[in-house]
């Protein structure tokens, strides 16, 4: 929370954190500083309290990115020495995480301008097929009667 407030210059107005965290002398700071708590109040709690708390399954998100960010990226392999290494590699490995996630997104977008332009290419480069066969129809075509052969 404090590093949050040296970044930003004020603090949250809402927090999630896990139930460990939770404990009355933060809970007591929170709400000096006028902030938030989502998680679940202690003690027996009434029907308006318990729609502010997170349940369980609300993290699953974040809980699965730590997880990729483990399992496919090397989190779980940093062994640094030093702190500021350690930031580097949490850092980087977060970037690729984000950008990853920008990638597919960008893939849907430009699949969407994709289809926008082929079908531009295609309303525009095919014109019509033009009928070089006489027949009545074609003939009734010019006065207005056989409309089903008229080409265009």
């Amino acid at each position: 929370m404090k590093n949050y407030k040296k970044r930003f210059g004020f603090y949250p107005a809402k927090v999630l954190a896990y139930q460990i965290y939770c404990t009355r002398e933060n809970r007591k700071w929170l709400t000096d500083k006028n902030i938030q708590l989502a998680a679940k109040p202690l003690g027996r709690p009434c029907a308006k309290a318990v729609a502010y708390h997170v349940r369980p399954g609300e993290r699953n998100p974040v809980e699965g990115k730590f997880g990729q960010a483990k399992n496919a990226y090397g989190m779980n392999r940093i062994r640094a020495r030093l702190k500021d290494t350690s930031q580097s590699w949490i850092a980087s490995i977060i970037l690729v995480l984000n950008l990853v996630k920008l990638a597919g997104m960008a893939l849907v977008c430009l699949g969407f301008s994709a289809w926008k332009r082929i079908n531009y290419l295609l309303k525009t480069s095919l014109k019509p097929i033009p009928y070089n066969l006489k027949s009545k129809t074609q003939t009734d075509c010019e006065s207005g009667k056989g409309v089903v052969a008229c080409a265009g």
